[in-house]
């Protein structure tokens, strides 16, 4: 999922991915769990719902270069398969970024 809309099928998504890190180099990234965190899901242990908070630094190409502060929410649903645990879903959301100061008139 993004901003404008879902991207579906694998093509789609490494076409969207490939064409994100032409624009955005990622510079850090800071997870902070819920306290509460992970949240079983059903009664036999093999699922949970984990949440919290995410900020970050991106640099970007080309006319609004440098590093940009991001942050926001994130929930996940992870399956134990075995000795893993896997993504079975993931979203987030992002704050809105501050808008830029007005020029003078």
């Amino acid at each position: 999922m993004t901003n404008t809309g879902p991207i579906r099928g694998r093509q789609a998504i490494e076409k969207y991915y490939a064409d994100r890190f032409q624009e955005v180099r990622y510079f850090s990234h800071d997870t902070k769990y819920d306290p509460t965190s992970p949240h079983p899901i059903g009664t036999d242990g093999n699922a949970i719902w984990e949440n919290g908070e995410w900020s970050g630094t991106i640099l970007l190409q080309g006319e609004d270069c440098g590093p940009h502060q991001l942050r926001g929410y994130f929930g996940s649903v992870k399956v134990r398969e075995g000795d893993t645990w896997k993504i079975r879903m993931l979203t987030l959301t992002e704050h809105p970024r501050p808008a830029p100061p007005a020029e003078p008139k």
